[in-house]
């Protein structure tokens, strides 16, 4: 049926084919899914939208739906719960290809710990997708927290920031990204805006870290998906403390490090901030020390380099005009 559309076949049709082809889909066929019980359920939502979100020409379609996947599943890693189901509510446009769709499922349904039970299918203009993703906390009072960080404690970070400034132009010029090693399509980019983009497109929601954290006895995370800054802000509000940032280039992708504030407002970096007794070391672990909380309102201040600087953005604002 190659070069068939959605409109082609229909919902019903589509679905059989999702399921003959996925049997790992076998929870899909009732009005509801029906879930085995949980220890303290941690649940997430995020919406994806072709022309807001991500274009479709950006990359093969198992790379957009694993990257989708690991961008919901980043928020389960932030509480240090463990991923379980997924949820999936598409938007599709009668035009699109099946093909296409299928190999887009085969990204979102990668992972082994987290299986596709359930979800809808509507029509529309444009191509879109919301996931919810349902994890399993375990003990409630050991959850990683925005509201636990202390006067004392130090912050890190556990990885390089910054992927996604500027990503969409740079995939541009590149005419996207194609085949397993994601080489540019067309255009022509240097080798460290080529690992940037590449690692855009693959997060990896860090859910091992995350359970090793609270193993460790660390109670205070969050996942940098709207920017550093904005990041430090909700743990400083939440956790009513003030907190300062202290960093330089080292935390950054080499693409990115001749504009450190703006890549680190950018966002969409998914990896973990997350607060720890000034005792702990993390460096081990691939983390670098990036600030620390002391008594306060609920402030950030910045360092850059050791000097402070004020910071014009915290970060991506979805409702922003």
């Amino acid at each position: 049926m190659t070069g068939s559309t959605v409109g082609d076949i229909g919902e019903r049709g589509l679905i059989q084919r999702l399921r003959d082809t996925f049997p790992s889909l076998s929870l899909i066929g009732d009005d509801s899914s029906v879930l085995p019980a949980l220890q303290c359920p941690v649940v997430t939502t995020d919406s994806y939208f072709e022309g807001s979100h991500f274009y479709r020409w950006w990359a093969p379609p198992e790379v957009l739906g694993r990257r989708l996947l690991e961008a919901t599943l980043s928020d389960i890693a932030a509480m240090g719960a463990c991923s379980r189901w997924i949820f999936t509510a598409v938007t599709l446009p009668p035009c699109l290809e099946i093909d296409w769709l299928e190999r887009f499922y085969r990204g979102l349904m990668e992972r082994e710990d987290c299986v596709v039970a359930g979800g809808e299918t509507i029509r529309g203009s444009n191509f879109g997708i919301t996931l919810t993703a349902v994890g399993e906390g375990g003990n409630s009072q050991t959850l990683l927290r925005r509201s636990t960080l202390r006067p004392g404690d130090n912050l890190w970070l556990s990885g390089p920031i910054g992927r996604a400034l500027d990503a969409p132009a740079i995939l541009e010029k590149a005419g996207g990204l194609e085949g397993e090693n994601l080489n540019p399509r067309s255009g022509k980019i240097s080798e460290d805006r080529l690992e940037q983009v590449r690692a855009f497109l693959l997060p990896r929601a860090e859910l091992e870290l995350a359970a090793e954290l609270r193993r460790k006895g660390v109670l205070c995370g969050i996942d940098i998906s709207d920017g550093l800054f904005s990041e430090a802000w909700h743990l400083s509000r939440e956790s009513r403390v003030d907190v300062t940032l202290d960093i330089d280039e080292s935390i950054f992708y080499n693409s990115v490090k001749d504009k450190p504030l703006e890549a680190a407002a950018s966002g969409e970096d998914f990896v973990l901030l997350f607060g720890a007794t000034e005792q702990s070391e993390f460096t081990s672990r691939g983390c670098k020390r990036v600030g620390f909380a002391k008594e306060g309102a609920g402030r950030v201040s910045v360092l850059l380099d050791g000097k402070q600087v004020n910071v014009e953005t915290t970060g991506y604002d979805h409702l922003e005009v």
